[in-house]
């Protein structure tokens, strides 16, 4: 090193030796101590058929979601004593036009804005359809994740043009397996959807919900989408199960409720670790004999036995795996928001050995309401730790400090930007925190989520050392958790401040 660039060390760490002494720092945030676990994030939910049956099967369990469907249950006109999950059905048949059926998105968007006019004050999220990655939700169509990014970026936009606050769910996507010549009803299937692109992973039934989530984020869904649904069912395994701990026979097709964790890894491979998952469904099929004598016969039925028999479990089973499913959740997965039990009151619902009568955790006895499975008494005694589901305020980034050199006074302008990290939406308002030696000039003191904060200060007149200020940031939203919010700021004024130049020939590029 140069002479010169050894006395201007040695002037800095001079200076940096009179700042340590002479700096003044009134301003200071404590630390918190961290909590063992995550931060309460789960919302504990039902899938609910029959809204009669809220007072009488809800009400007990201390669940504080709930997921209507449009299919079954018209919009709520009072406001519930739940926070609500609303799902959107595609398959209506209105919402279908031309042969083969296309999605009409002209009716899809005059609906959905009907929905969603008649549900603000009264619904917290939607769910825009179910399970997209199979042929069902496309009048037998071949899923096409083409045709599903072009419905949901409608639905998105429409919901929050008539309410911004309103959370949108992706279609939860259900647990297929990895399709393969093995499963395919053709020996090589090509699958081409809709759209004309054939998909790999798609025997035109269903498509690998892992490949048709990555061609979901590879079109941009992401950005239309506040959280990303998914169906992690428990199938025939305990909720803990690895993934590499299932048996060969599973064939990589990850069918236990840690399936969840491949489809998160996909989120944050395309950059979508800021939003989190919501498992809109997921349970376990008790075995059909807990139901009575009757049922016995669902072990002779083809239907149910070849398609179902293989994930039964015992009733204590399906009350200790879904208990458990939301202690494995809480503790581990911290990207994880709202999850669903499916189900609550299908019990009497469909013929004797229809499958969701036995992932209820009521059970069928000739009455409406059902007897309590074992489940639904686990699920009352279960220890909940709700998550919040409002604005949660995060100012990035968390603090400033900026260098000066003392025979160079200059203005600064820096830029802060207040975002919700939460759900719904959130505005704000700043303010310069007096008794501290830096006292910045802002530019707007107040904005919506995600607009800029900008200030300014200066250098001039300021010798050696650290001047110390901050600026508070306070939402102005009602339940905003983490406001408000404390962004120090720290100005170095230093003998000298090094400046690097690229020489001029890299600066202009590579010469002849």
């Amino acid at each position: 090193m140069a002479t010169g660039g050894r006395n201007v060390l040695r002037a800095l760490g001079a200076a940096f030796s009179v700042i340590l002494l002479v700096a003044s720092r009134p301003c200071r945030a404590e630390v918190a101590q961290a909590d063992p676990l995550p931060p309460p994030h789960l919302g504990y939910g039902l899938n609910v058929r029959d809204p009669a049956h809220l007072t009488a099967l809800v009400q007990p369990l201390g669940f504080e979601w709930i997921k209507f469907y449009e299919r079954y249950n018209a919009m709520p006109t009072t406001r519930l004593p739940y926070q609500v999950l609303y799902r959107i059905d595609l398959s209506e048949g209105a919402r279908w036009a031309g042969n083969p059926p296309r999605p009409n998105l002209a009716r899809i968007e005059h609906d959905v804005r009907e929905i969603a006019q008649a549900g603000r004050g009264l619904v917290e999220a939607y769910e825009i359809g179910n399970e997209p990655n199979m042929a069902w939700q496309w009048w037998g169509q071949p899923p096409d994740p083409a045709d599903y990014v072009a419905v949901l970026q409608l639905a998105y936009t429409t919901i929050k043009e008539v309410d911004p606050a309103a959370i949108v769910v992706s279609g939860g996507l259900g647990p297929v397996g990895r399709i393969n010549n093995s499963c395919a009803p053709q020996p090589q299937c090509t699958c081409r959807a809709n759209s004309g692109q054939v998909y790999s992973g798609n025997n035109c039934v269903v498509m690998d919900e892992r490949l048709y989530a990555r061609e979901l984020f590879a079109r941009g869904a992401g950005a239309y989408f506040d959280a990303f649904g998914y169906h992690p069912t428990g199938f025939a395994y305990e909720p803990e199960r690895a993934l590499t701990d299932l048996p060969a026979h599973d064939n990589g097709n990850g069918f236990a409720f840690r399936g969840a964790e491949v489809m998160r890894d996909i989120m944050v491979e395309y950059g979508l670790a800021s939003k989190p998952m919501w498992a809109t469904e997921f349970g376990w099929l008790r075995d059909p004999a807990a139901n009575g004598g009757a049922y016995v016969w669902c072990y002779t039925y083809p239907e149910y036995e070849n398609n179902f028999g293989w994930m039964e479990v015992t009733e204590a089973q399906q009350a200790d795996y879904l208990a458990r499913a939301f202690g494995y959740a809480d503790a581990h997965w911290p990207w994880m928001g709202a999850m669903f039990v499916w189900n609550l009151d299908w019990h009497n619902q469909g013929w004797l050995c229809d499958h969701i009568r036995f992932f209820s955790i009521r059970k069928d006895d000739n009455t409406d309401l059902g007897a309590p499975a074992q489940a639904w008494s686990a699920l009352a005694a279960l220890q909940k730790r709700p998550g919040h589901f409002g604005p949660r305020l995060e100012v990035q980034p968390s603090a400033l400090r900026l260098l000066a050199a003392v025979d160079e006074p200059r203005a600064f302008t820096a830029t802060l930007r207040p975002l919700n990290t939460g759900y719904r939406v959130l505005t704000w308002t700043a303010q310069v925190e007096t008794g501290c030696l830096l006292t910045p000039t802002l530019l707007n003191g107040a904005g919506w989520q995600g607009e800029p904060l900008r200030l300014t200060f200066t250098s001039a007149g300021r010798g050696l050392g650290v001047y110390t200020g901050s600026v508070r940031v306070e939402a102005t939203t009602p339940g905003t958790l983490g406001t408000p919010q404390r962004v120090p700021i720290e100005l170095i004024v230093v003998p000298e401040v090094l400046h690097v130049y690229l020489p001029l020939c890299l600066a202009a590029g590579p010469g002849p």
